[in-house]
This record gives structure tokens, C-alpha cells and sequence, in this order.
């Protein structure tokens, strides 16, 4: 176990989270105050079943990622319409 005040803590809380995942119990004193960071593994089913459906509905959903083609014709329509309209905006020449 590891206690350390907020206040060292700030510097360095990236690296606590690190140690407390590894299996290492942290404790940030703020006076009388402590709090525990110790590892946890979150079980969707039982912490969230509002999230696990929302995850499920994004993973399963109507959307798909873009074939090589469907990007390559998206970009070259979108060129195609950004250099027609830089053309309409030039000063033409008499």
C-alpha cells in the first residue's frame, strides 16, 4: 500500500492510476480525508447495462467503416466541388 498527499499526487496521478491497475493499493490523504484507488475489473452487465446497450447498439449498429473506394470516390467528389467553386471565384480575364 501507498499513501500520498493530493497535493504530490497532481504531479504525478497518471502514474497512480498505472500502479493502482497493476494491482498496487494507493491511498491520497487530503488531511483526514483518504481516498483508495485500488484495481477494479468493470463488469458492464452489473456496473452499467445502460452503457453495455449503448456499446452494443454502437458496435452493432447501422454504421460500418468505408470500403477503400467509398473513400476514394468521397474525396475525389469533394475536390471536384471545392476546385469548381475556386474556379466561379477568380477574376476572369478580358
Amino acid at each position: 500500500m501507498k499513501a500520498i498527499s493530493i497535493q504530490e499526487a497532481q504531479s504525478q496521478l497518471g502514474e497512480l492510476i498505472a500502479q493502482a491497475c497493476r494491482g498496487e493499493t494507493i491511498v491520497l490523504t487530503d488531511g483526514n480525508n483518504e481516498v483508495t484507488l485500488e484495481p477494479r475489473i468493470l463488469d458492464l452487465e452489473e456496473d452499467s447495462p445502460e452503457l453495455e446497450a449503448e456499446l452494443l447498439k454502437a458496435a452493432n449498429g447501422p454504421f460500418k467503416p468505408y470500403s477503400t473506394e467509398e473513400m476514394r470516390a468521397a474525396c475525389d467528389r469533394i475536390l471536384q466541388e471545392h476546385r469548381s467553386k475556386s474556379r466561379s471565384t477568380l477574376p476572369r480575364c478580358r
